[in-house]
């Protein structure tokens, strides 16, 4: 069994030097490893960096000479995971701004022996967040509270772009959907896979994490209405699009 780590990087020159060593302290004792690192157009020293780093990590780098945006770029990375991924490997998603600490990915590896998804939660028993802004932690609530209401998906945390997802669950979406695999266009894309995984009724288990906000380097990227906008606009289309699932093969 394989891991690959799908690390979508924007100008995160910052975070990197340190998050790259501490993923690889973390999984390379218990498993082999890949790092897909998608450069989405970034102006700062990111490019540098990962081909430094690719010399000492095993790091498959994709580049995107222009900014294409959360969306792009985490279709890119999933899309290269499940061409190489065998079907019993296993497949991270996180962010790069070191929010996300790689410690916990044992946590989910561990759990993914008894669930086909694995989400990293701040709100099960023994989650939380910290150094957050108040309206941020009210709004998140509110929206994993509504997605909750409208889809029946039993997850506490369904905006957590922290997973562990088995290679063959994401390679049988991608069969099923094609082009349509992937349709978002901003940072709600976390949630349209989710929601689009759960048409295959996978196991889905959430472990905890701590989020810290005084650990990310550099500003958020994400625009919070236009992302609330588009979350509520997904909800509103997930059925129609349900819909359009393909029959199995």
């Amino acid at each position: 069994m394989k891991c690959y780590v799908i690390l979508p990087c924007y100008n995160e020159e910052q975070n990197l030097k340190t998050l790259i060593p501490a993923i690889s302290a973390t999984i390379k004792p218990k498993m082999p490893y890949t790092i897909i690192a998608i450069n989405d157009g970034s102006t700062d020293h990111t490019t540098q960096l990962l081909n430094t780093l690719s010399k000492q990590y095993p790091l498959q780098i994709i580049q995107h000479i222009k900014n294409k945006g959360l969306a792009e770029t985490l279709k890119d990375g999933l899309n290269a995971a499940a061409k190489i991924s065998k079907d019993e490997d296993l497949i991270i998603t996180m962010d790069a701004d070191n929010t996300h600490d790689p410690r916990y990915m044992l946590d989910m590896t561990k759990v993914a022996a008894e669930a086909d998804i694995v989400i990293a939660s701040r709100y099960v028993k023994g989650g939380k967040q910290l150094n957050v802004p108040p309206h941020r932690i009210l709004l998140s609530k509110a929206i994993n509270q509504s997605i909750k209401l409208a889809t029946r998906i039993p997850i506490k945390d369904a905006t957590s772009g922290y997973r562990c997802i088995k290679a063959k669950t994401i390679k049988n979406l991608h069969k099923k959907l094609g082009k349509k695999f992937i349709e978002s266009k901003g940072f709600e894309i976390t949630l349209e896979i989710l929601l689009k995984l759960s048409w295959l009724n996978p196991k889905m288990l959430e472990t905890p994490i701590t989020l810290d906000y005084s650990k990310k380097g550099g500003h958020s990227k994400m625009k919070l209405l236009p992302t609330i906008k588009r979350y509520l606009a997904l909800l509103l289309n997930i059925k129609k699009q349900k819909k359009q699932l393909k029959k199995p093969t």
